[in-house]
């Protein structure tokens, strides 16, 4: 399985450009491209996974739905 600091790396090489896939309320998947890195989580401090997005629907379904599929 690859790490949290391996798949940075290879998002790095592409400017942290990644595809970033939730799942709507009927089932099927949202995808889009993202700019992502590596953070401290704010509340533990451990590595984590940050990306950028835009838009309400995708905030809503993460948060009704927190489950993601990441592509580096």
């Amino acid at each position: 399985m690859t790490t949290l600091q391996e798949a940075a790396a290879l998002a790095a090489k592409e400017s942290g450009l990644c595809v970033v896939s939730t799942v709507r309320a009927d089932g099927t998947v949202q995808a889009s491209l993202v700019n992502a890195g590596v953070l401290a989580h704010p509340s533990t401090g451990e590595a984590t996974l940050a990306f950028v997005t835009y838009g309400k629907v995708k905030l809503s379904n993460l948060r009704a739905r927190p489950q993601i599929a990441v592509t580096f």
